[in-house]
């Protein structure tokens, strides 16, 4: 079943700064919710984030990742057409019996990974975050999140069989790079070289570190805005681990039904993947799902998906609501999917949500 995340765009913010300490007051429920004004809201718009220069990039790299240089190496380059036929290849591997048979046992404890790789009693594996180091003790099967950024690029990343533990360590060949993903519209993607011939070292103990024992590593909660130090980030008595909204307490308003209506659906469950939400919205941070889990980030708040990535983690869009006279029962959101944008109009009758959608402009996807 195909999964569709919602966000609220990235111009929710407006308000003017505070003349005495720049920062902006903080925003009404209403305000934060609700389109309240009439016309074109310019203050709405969200100045786009300046790109980071490549000594930013080289200072901001996590301090779990070491680089060694390399004096025999493949230099960079990157063909999307070859990307392409690689994953086209890896994705017809992953549903193949030879697949199913040879990691049979990794499967079925953790059906959400996709393996690649098997040395030892360790796994090389990946979901939507990244690469992921799963340990088998006994029946006990243990993933742990790498924390590689998006600035790390793996030539090997679609290698099968391959040794990626050296000396208690992951240790992986590859170049760090800029990169400014472009999306929406297929294009390729703009790669600047930062330092090619990189070998990447990240220490076992670092990957397993867990400092709250809640179940994710240290590198994952950090990746995700977890807090490493509490099992239970939003400390309404359930550990973030089990937690289907673990940064913040779930409430019961009508709109918070309506926001849960919307996002929650049916699907497969998984442990370590979640819907990613961006909304300074109370009402949407304050929901509760049955069937899926989500993580909620503000748009003031430094969310750990950069912007270049944003469409990956969040490729629906949903903006405040807004109301019209003679329509005053029905809250209208405009909407942006991979499919087309539109409009979504809720009506809230007999104590449920009625929805209806219409596409304005379809991508034929």
């Amino acid at each position: 079943m195909k999964v569709y995340f919602l966000l609220l765009p990235l111009f929710i913010l407006s308000c003017s700064k505070n003349a005495e300490n720049g920062e902006k007051p903080k925003q009404t429920t209403e305000e934060q919710c609700f389109i309240l004004n009439e016309g074109i809201n310019y203050e709405d718009v969200k100045k786009p984030t300046a790109p980071l220069t490549h000594e930013e990039i080289l200072k901001d790299l996590p301090a779990h990742i070491q680089m060694k240089n390399l004096t025999n190496f493949q230099k960079f380059n990157y063909d999307l057409k070859t990307t392409e036929k690689l994953q086209a290849k890896e994705k017809k591997y992953f549903e193949s019996p030879e697949y199913q048979k040879k990691f049979a046992e990794w499967i079925t404890a953790l059906p959400e990974f996709n393996y690649v790789s098997i040395q030892d009693h360790y796994a090389l594996a990946k979901n939507k975050y990244g690469l992921w180091i799963i340990e088998k003790s006994n029946n006990d099967f243990k993933p742990y999140f790498l924390g590689l950024t998006q600035n790390v690029y793996l030539p090997d990343f679609y290698g099968k069989d391959q040794k990626f533990l050296q000396n208690n360590a992951f240790v992986m060949n590859g170049t760090l790079v800029n990169i400014q993903r472009l999306s929406r519209v297929p294009m390729l993607p703009k790669y600047e070289v930062i330092k090619d011939g990189v070998q990447f070292v990240i220490n076992l103990d670092d990957i397993k570190k867990d400092s709250d024992k809640d179940g994710f590593n240290d590198l994952f909660e950090n990746f995700i805005g977890l807090n490493p130090n509490s099992a239970d980030t939003d400390g309404d008595g359930i550990a973030d681990f089990l937690d289907s909204n673990p940064k913040y307490k779930s409430g019961t308003d009508k709109f918070t039904a309506m926001y849960e209506t919307l996002v929650d659906h049916p699907t497969t469950t998984k442990k370590y993947s979640f819907v990613e939400i961006l909304t300074d919205c109370e009402y949407f941070q304050a929901m509760n799902p049955k069937n899926i889990k989500v993580l909620v980030y503000t748009t003031s708040e430094k969310a750990p998906v950069k912007d270049d990535v944003l469409d990956h983690f969040f490729p629906g869009k949903y903006s405040k609501m807004k109301t019209y006279k003679n329509y005053d029962n029905v809250y209208f959101t405009d909407f942006s999917d991979p499919t087309g944008d539109g409009t979504i109009s809720a009506e809230f009758v007999n104590g449920k949500w009625k929805f209806d959608k219409k596409y304005t402009v379809e991508f034929g996807m």
